[in-house]
């Protein structure tokens, strides 16, 4: 939880961080301090041609990645055929709910289990312009993992994106992308959606109509790129527009 993790130091580590290796120690700090065992992180690209400008981040055991790039797993794994389909995290237990498995899809979930991959939690990440990714944190078992921490993972897995996308801005000789500017009532209005208010209670709290609730809103998604209110609430987390303190008050 938020009082005994302290996602705002790892925050601050990934805004730091200057190299992709960086990134690779304070995902798997994080993985360690939530519970999980093992983490991967990367765009869904073929894996044996990989763009240059494709992320792909993992602790997953060497033999395992060694096996799926042989085999060419990654072109029938039933993790990256659920999340094309999934815009919220989802259990592995749930793929069975949302794909039609097939044998090739039985086939890798088997296998990998020998690797300890045998529950985990995915995150898809789908950003316009951009190969759709996914970040996943595993464990034998997830019994002894606290609720609390899938949400944690939830943040991380987010923050950890948007780093790895400065990051390999850099390596390509790019600039950062530059803040996006919200106005103050813009920003208000984000923290408000941090919060979990809907436009009416935000129209509420900021004295003006619904409409212009929304509107306000709407800007800072647009902002964003257009991200869904979660996710335009994790980026402005992690570009320092909003903080935690602005939703959680302290």
């Amino acid at each position: 939880m938020l009082d005994t993790f302290n996602l705002n130091r790892y925050l601050e580590e990934m805004r730091g961080a200057v190299k992709i290796a960086d990134l690779e120690a304070t995902m798997m700090e994080i993985t360690r301090q939530l519970g999980f065992e093992q983490f991967a992180l990367g765009h869904h690209v073929d894996l044996t041609r990989p763009p240059g400008n494709a992320v792909r981040l993992t602790n997953y055991a060497p033999d395992w990645i060694e096996q799926s790039l042989e085999k060419r797993f990654f072109a029938d794994d039933p993790v990256h055929a659920a999340s094309a389909k999934m815009v919220r995290p989802f259990r592995w237990d749930e793929i069975p709910n949302c794909l039609d498995m097939t044998d090739p899809h039985r086939n890798i979930i088997e296998r990998a289990r020998r690797y300890g991959l045998i529950e985990g939690l995915t995150i898809p990440v789908h950003q316009p312009g951009e190969y759709n990714g996914t970040c996943s944190f595993v464990a034998r078992s997830f019994e002894n993992i606290h609720p609390h921490n899938f949400a944690l993972a939830q943040m991380a897995a987010t923050f950890a994106f948007e780093c790895a996308r400065r990051l390999m801005r850099l390596m390509d000789g790019k600039e950062p992308d530059a803040v996006p500017h919200l106005t103050e009532r813009q920003r208000e209005s984000v923290i408000l959606v941090g919060r979990g208010k809907t436009d009416a209670e935000i129209a509420a709290v900021m004295r003006i109509s619904k409409t212009t609730a929304h509107d306000h809103v709407e800007a800072g998604r647009r902002a964003y790129g257009n991200a869904q209110r979660a996710y335009m609430v994790l980026r402005a987390l992690y570009d320092g527009n909003i903080t935690f303190a602005d939703i959680f008050g302290f």
